[in-house]
């Protein structure tokens, strides 16, 4: 008795157990019912991990996460530089033309230097308005001389993130949300082992190629 391994699309159970469960399966009533020795459906398998590649592609960490203050530092930065003052100030536009053209000449000018935040500014697009609302949080935190990186931009606030934070290199917390994180690498094992389990549970009947003879017990 035992598991095989040497043929574990065949099965994973010895010759004598799949004796023992052939002649269970062929030896009792079963209340009647006549089960035969299928394979599961291939549209089944195909099913199953569709699902779980949507789940976990869906699901993965650097999708769900928030914009920070430290992408929007440059924003304030040049929110009262001289061209951006006098687009705001020119009397020939409308307010909002005003705050489009202004907020354009900020993101042309960022364009034009290299920078680890431009995928995250083009994911996370702020208006000129949203811009006025968090660059007076934004210097502040500057001031305070926090690390921007661990502050997030919900609506018209600035917050600290709320996640539990890894350990630093001198002891402290850091509050940054990572591209992968330990609740996604625990989701991938719980998966990882359900269907290791469900594939033994399978493979550990007989053959497929054996089929029950229901004339015996019924």
């Amino acid at each position: 008795m035992g598991i095989r391994l040497d043929r574990p699309f065949y099965t994973v159970t010895t010759h004598d157990q799949n004796l023992q469960a052939q002649n269970i399966w062929e030896g009792e009533s079963l209340g009647g019912i006549k089960g035969n020795n299928r394979p599961v459906p291939a549209p089944i398998g195909v099913l199953l991990a569709l699902i779980i590649v949507t789940v976990f592609l869906l699901t993965f960490p650097l999708w769900g996460q928030r914009p920070t203050a430290q992408i929007f530092a440059d924003y304030v930065d040049l929110l009262n530089s001289p061209q951006v003052t006098q687009i705001l100030n020119n009397k020939d536009l409308t307010p909002q033309q005003a705050d489009k053209l202004a907020m354009k000449s900020i993101e042309d000018r960022l364009d034009q230097f290299p920078s680890p935040y431009t995928f995250q500014r083009k994911e996370h697009a702020i208006t000129m308005d949203q811009l006025r609302y968090i660059a007076p949080q934004i210097i502040k935190l500057r001031n305070e001389g926090v690390d921007l990186g661990e502050y997030s931009i919900i609506g018209p606030d600035v917050v600290k993130q709320n996640f539990e934070g890894n350990p630093g290199p001198d002891g402290t917390t850091i509050r940054k949300q990572p591209w992968w994180d330990m609740g996604y690498t625990i989701d991938v094992w719980y998966v990882a082992y359900f269907c290791i389990a469900v594939f033994f549970m399978f493979k550990g009947l007989p053959p497929v190629s054996w089929q029950p003879d229901h004339t015996k017990a019924h």
